[in-house]
C-alpha cells in the first residue's frame, strides 16, 4: 500500500512539474520547409488566402515572402515599397495593411513612416496609403482590426530614443482616414495587440525610453506586465488584474480559440544582460486570473511575427541570442546620445542564413 501511494504522489508530482515547465496545451514544432525565406526581424506574419505573408524586416527594403503550407515553399513576391520594420501587419480581407514601421535613419535614431500602406495578396501590389497626421506616426505598436476598421495602440515616435506612448488610433479603410480615440492607460512600445471578441488587448512591450540617471539598468529591463483593454461597446479602457508573469519586448501575439497567447520577445533584468527568450503564455479573458505558461519555443527569438492559420500558431523571423545596443549604447541623457549603430544582431546584413518557421499545435 505505500508502495503504491509513493508511486501515485510521484507520478502527480512529475506531472505538476512537467505543467509548470510548459507543454500542457500544446507543442511547437520547427517546419522543415523546401526552401529558405530570407532572415528578417523585426518583421511581421501574416495569414490571408490560407497562406503566410512575411511583411518587414531590420535593414533594406524587402520583399513579401510567401509560405503555402500545401507547397510547403516559400515564394517570393512584390519589393516593399519602402523599409519597414518595427510592425504588426494584420490583414483584413484580400489586403494586409502596415499603420506603423520605422522606414528611414540608424539606430537609435530612427523615423516612423509618414504614411500607411496596404499589400494586395491577390495582385501583389503596393499601394501608398493616407498620411499618417504627424503627432501620431509611430513604429512598434500593436495592431489589429475589429469589423472592418484598423486599431493601432502605442508605440515609440522617436526610434529607441523617446516618444514612448499610449496613443489610440482607428484607420478606416473604406475612407482612407483616422481618428483619434482615448488613450491606452500605459504606455509602452514593442508591444502587441489582440482583439478577442468585442475587445481589444494592449499586450507586452516595454518602455524604451526609460534612461537610468545612474546608468544601472537599461530600457530592456523595463518590461510592460500590465495588459490594457479596449471595450468597443463602451468605448472604455480597463487593466486586467492578470498581469504577464514575465514581460518582454518585441514577442508576438495572436489569438487562437479566444486565447491570447504572448510569445517570446527579449528583457534584460537589473541582474541579468539582455537575452531573447523562449517563454510562451497564454490568457483565456473569459475564464482564467492569471496567464498559464505552455511550452517553449524551440528558438529563443525577438522581433518575431506571428499568426494563427488552420487552428495552429506559426511564427517566423526574428533575432536570437544577446540583442541591444553595443556597449555604452544606453548611456544617460548627459552622456550624450548612443552611438549610431545597430544593436548587435540587427541591422542589414545581421540575419544570413535560416529563419525557422515553428508551428504551434494543441493537444
Amino acid at each position: 500500500m505505500k508502495k503504491i501511494l509513493i508511486t501515485l504522489v510521484l507520478t502527480a508530482l512529475v506531472t505538476t512539474i512537467a505543467f509548470a515547465q510548459g507543454g500542457g496545451d500544446g507543442t511547437w514544432h520547427i517546419v522543415k520547409t523546401k526552401n529558405k525565406a530570407d532572415a528578417r526581424a523585426e518583421c511581421s506574419l501574416v495569414a490571408a488566402n490560407g497562406k503566410l505573408y512575411l511583411i518587414g524586416g531590420d535593414g533594406p527594403a524587402m520583399p513579401v515572402e510567401i509560405y503555402d503550407p500545401k507547397t510547403n515553399a516559400w515564394t517570393k513576391k512584390a519589393m516593399a515599397p519602402v523599409v519597414m520594420h518595427h510592425l504588426q501587419a494584420v490583414a483584413l480581407g484580400e489586403k494586409i495593411y502596415v499603420l506603423d514601421a520605422f522606414y528611414n535613419g540608424s539606430f537609435p535614431n530612427q523615423t516612423p513612416m509618414p504614411n500607411a500602406y496596404s499589400y494586395d495578396t491577390k495582385t501583389d501590389t503596393w499601394t501608398k496609403l493616407s498620411e499618417i497626421p504627424a503627432d501620431r506616426r509611430r513604429a512598434g505598436a500593436g495592431e489589429a482590426v475589429y469589423k472592418g476598421k484598423l486599431y493601432l495602440v502605442c508605440g515609440i515616435t522617436h526610434g529607441h530614443s523617446s516618444g514612448t506612448n499610449n496613443l489610440f488610433d482607428e484607420y478606416n479603410p473604406a475612407t482612407n482616414s483616422w481618428r483619434a480615440l482615448p488613450d491606452a492607460p500605459h504606455i509602452r512600445d514593442h508591444s502587441m495587440a489582440v482583439v478577442v471578441g468585442d475587445k481589444l488587448y494592449a499586450v507586452g512591450g516595454r518602455n524604451t525610453s526609460f534612461r537610468d540617471p545612474d546608468n544601472k539598468l537599461n530600457f530592456f529591463s523595463q518590461t510592460a506586465l500590465d495588459v490594457d483593454c479596449y471595450d468597443f461597446k463602451t468605448g472604455t479602457w480597463s487593466t486586467l488584474p492578470a498581469k504577464l508573469p514575465m514581460g518582454t519586448g518585441g514577442g508576438t501575439a495572436v489569438n487562437l480559440d479566444n486565447k491570447i497567447y504572448y510569445i517570446g520577445g527579449e528583457r534584460a533584468t537589473a541582474t541579468t544582460p539582455n537575452h531573447s527568450q523562449k517563454d510562451v503564455y497564454y490568457f483565456d479573458p473569459a475564464t482564467s486570473t492569471e496567464w498559464t505558461k505552455t511550452a517553449d519555443l524551440n528558438v529563443a527569438r525577438n522581433g518575431v511575427g506571428g499568426t494563427v492559420l488552420d487552428h495552429k500558431i506559426y511564427i517566423a523571423g526574428g533575432a536570437g541570442g544577446p540583442g541591444g545596443p553595443p556597449p555604452g549604447g544606453n548611456r544617460p541623457a548627459t552622456q550624450g546620445p548612443p552611438p549610431m549603430s545597430p544593436p548587435p544582431g540587427q541591422g542589414p546584413g545581421a540575419h544570413d542564413g535560416d529563419i525557422a518557421l515553428e508551428v504551434f499545435m494543441l493537444k
